[in-house]
């Protein structure tokens, strides 16, 4: 789930407030084969401005544990893989910290198949009850380094003697960011032994959607990168048709359809 890709989706949303802040840390190399990362991110309000924010988060892949501190009460929920954007309203002001897994590895955290997570947000406590102290830590740490601290030290708990993956998953998966979404799934299945049944099978526990919805994921994530990095080399404008022949799409309405279905913006209102 990746909360730095925010974007106001009309003039009734605000752009992220002067002060905010999004912050990736690396996972401590015991568990780095099963995080991407641990993320942090600061909501201010500002003066001049002090209606709720409202932001959009857009499907990667992955499932994330999401701890929001607010002044009267904080949350702790299991945010499972989108198959669409994500777009909330946030108390002011707000720190956030997560964990980021894996595509397919927070099952070895939570406990429970990635499908029963898909698209929704569950209570952590409900997901893992066993963590009551760790997470009561959590809320006892007075420093946002603490909270961190005190996050890492959750998770570590949680995977402590979890069963990897299967290595036909693992396979699954990497050739398919491997090919930036661009390939068949058949053609995977094919590669690395397995039935697509056997394979869609695996995605829908692991993952928690299916291998071509994963596909249509990652190759989004790739054009929505073409265009970060066309944007900042070319201010002037993005070639979105380009982007969308590089990536192996068929035709442009193809790109335009796949591209609002996982961001809820045309290529143009993206960056407009």
């Amino acid at each position: 789930m990746p909360w730095p890709l925010e974007r106001p989706t009309s003039e009734s949303e605000s752009t992220p407030r002067v002060g905010d802040g999004y912050r990736e840390h690396a996972p401590p190399a015991d568990i780095a084969a099963h995080v991407v990362c641990f993320w942090t991110r600061l909501v201010r309000s500002s003066s001049r401005d002090d209606h709720r924010p409202v932001h959009r988060v857009l499907p990667d892949g992955c499932v994330d544990i999401v701890l929001e501190f607010g002044d009267d009460e904080s949350h702790a929920s299991g945010v499972g893989t989108m198959t669409r954007p994500l777009v909330m309203a946030e108390q002011m002001p707000s720190f956030f910290a997560g964990v980021r897994f894996r595509p397919g590895h927070a099952i070895s955290a939570l406990g429970v198949p990635a499908c029963e997570l898909t698209d929704g947000q569950v209570p952590y406590i409900e997901l893992v009850p066993g963590m009551a102290a760790e997470l009561d830590a959590i809320w006892a740490a007075r420093t946002d380094d603490a909270r961190l601290d005190a996050l890492q030290q959750l998770v570590r708990c949680q995977l402590r003697g979890a069963p990897d993956i299967p290595l036909s998953m693992q396979a699954g998966i990497q050739r398919i960011i491997g090919a930036r979404g661009n390939l068949r799934v058949a053609d995977v299945a094919d590669e690395i032994g397995i039935t697509r049944q056997q394979l869609a099978r695996q995605f829908a526990t692991h993952v928690g959607i299916s291998p071509k919805t994963f596909a249509r994921v990652m190759r989004a994530q790739a054009a929505l990168a073409r265009a970060d990095a066309a944007r900042a080399a070319y201010p002037r404008g993005i070639d979105w048709t380009a982007i969308a022949y590089d990536l192996g799409y068929y035709d442009q309405p193809h790109f335009i359809d796949d591209f609002k279905a996982l961001t809820g913006l045309t290529p143009s209102r993206w960056v407009g």
